[in-house]
């Protein structure tokens, strides 16, 4: 199974590679050496929520999540946290969907004129 942009783990391919250096000798077993931790879940379970939007739409999402370096699911996420905030009037907004929104305008903003002529 290949791993989609974003997601970490190992493939079946890494797995059997790895089995046969342990197996050549090539790879020691030490259970003194620290383990990297998994990273923390999220505060609360992510749920799916199937939309259907016009391929030139999905197309436009994908690229500028390329182009702020994230995941398109997180880009989709944080504007949707933007826009029930907007509706609803609230005055707290989660860091990280002020972080994609700014990085978001920056990116689809023109250049900046100077004041002079050319």
């Amino acid at each position: 199974m290949a791993r989609r942009h974003g997601e970490r783990g190992v493939t079946p391919a890494q797995v059997v590679a790895a089995a046969a250096a342990f197996a050549r000798g090539e790879v020691r077993y030490d259970e003194t050496t620290p383990a990297e931790l998994p990273p923390v879940p999220e505060a609360e379970p992510l749920v799916p929520l199937g939309v259907r939007v016009p391929a030139g739409v999905a197309r436009r999402v994908r690229a500028a999540a390329d182009q702020a370096g994230v995941p398109f699911s997180q880009l989709v996420r944080e504007w949707i946290e933007l826009g029930l905030t907007e509706m609803t009037d609230e005055r707290t907004v989660p860091l990280s969907a002020l972080r994609g929104a700014i990085a978001h305008a920056a990116q689809s903003s023109p250049p900046a004129q100077s004041g002079h002529a050319a």
